[in-house]
């Protein structure tokens, strides 16, 4: 049985309390611990859903300590002013430049804990932006690397839709302030809108309301809202605004750690052309991809999402 804690630390800052997950091993510790960077939308909840098989911390557990970190204004790192102000406020928040310092800031407190030198990361959608532009920058503070649903600088229409102004889709829309509300129904829509075919065949029974309590349980406020909503910073959309228009965030050509990216063959939003186009940019000479048939964008709490843990399992555990 895994043993899972909150850790507190100091964001670069001095003024954001960022939060730490921390899982201990099953049996002794003997391989590199690795941290889990969250996407989006869901901050690290997606990684260790309350249902039994459904949690990557648990099954990266088995001889080495897991990290998630939640970057500013996600789950237990929301308290911060700007997600506290009315949205409209603050432009949007939490960008991944933030996010690549909070990532410092967490790879930092682990390798003094566990007493390393480098660790492994993982990152999951916008997260992969973030790990991507961190270990580019930290190129002795990564082992190894795996981007799962990997975004880099691709026209991708149908984001540009949801997301870019009407009259200039160049540009973020207007009406995105600080933050969003998501309600169940919005993790309903997101996810249907990249399953393939009927939903019910990639997404259990249950696992939608497992996730967004998941997500909610942690906003303090999101019982206040009529239907119930858990805040989300809307910076990660100012950066796939970019993304999605083809104009890279970082230079993957300076990441050395050996990596891996993987994605769902259905993926809509992490496409397969995508992720030639990050694999051919990358500099390191160790590198990887790998797709997963029968999975959507959220192909880790899917049906099939044991594919996707023992493919990073294995690839995290090579020598």
């Amino acid at each position: 049985m895994t043993t899972k804690r909150l850790l507190r630390i100091a964001a670069k800052d001095g003024e954001t309390a960022l939060g730490l997950w921390e899982m201990q091993p099953v049996g002794p510790a003997i391989l590199p611990p690795v941290l889990l960077v969250h996407g989006a939308t869901f901050g690290s909840a997606l990684f260790d859903l309350p249902l039994a098989g459904y949690s990557l911390m648990q099954e990266l557990a088995r001889g080495r300590f897991v990290y998630a970190i939640d970057a500013r204004g996600y789950g237990v790192s929301i308290e911060t002013g700007v997600m506290n102000a009315p949205m409209a406020a603050h432009p949007p928040f939490s960008r991944a430049r933030h996010a690549v310092a909070d990532v410092g800031t967490a790879v930092s407190e682990i390798g003094r804990r566990r007493k390393v030198l480098s660790i492994d990361v993982v990152g999951f959608s916008w997260g992969s932006i973030v790990a991507g532009w961190y270990a580019s920058q930290h190129a002795a503070d990564v082992r190894r690397l795996v981007l799962y649903a990997p975004l880099f600088a691709e026209k991708n229409a149908l984001w540009l839709d949801r997301i870019g102004d009407a009259a200039d889709s160049s540009k973020l829309a207007g009406h995105f302030g600080a933050y969003r509300l998501i309600t169940m129904a919005d993790v309903v829509a997101r996810w249907n809108s990249d399953a393939p075919g009927d939903p019910a065949d990639v997404r259990a029974d249950g696992v939608v309301e497992a996730l967004f309590e998941a997500a909610a349980s942690t906003d303090v406020l999101a019982g206040s809202h009529h239907p119930r909503a858990f805040r989300c910073p809307n910076g990660a959309f100012a950066d796939l605004v970019e993304v999605f228009n083809g104009r890279p965030l970082y230079d993957p050509g300076t990441i050395e750690a050996p990596v891996l990216l993987v994605r769902g063959a259905c993926d809509t939003t992490s496409t397969a052309s995508d992720m030639q186009r990050l694999e051919a940019a990358i500099g390191s000479a160790a590198k990887s991809s790998l797709e997963i048939p029968d999975g959507s964008h959220f192909l880790c709490i899917e049906k099939n999402h044991m594919s996707l843990y023992r493919a990073i399992n294995t690839y995290l555990t090579m020598d």
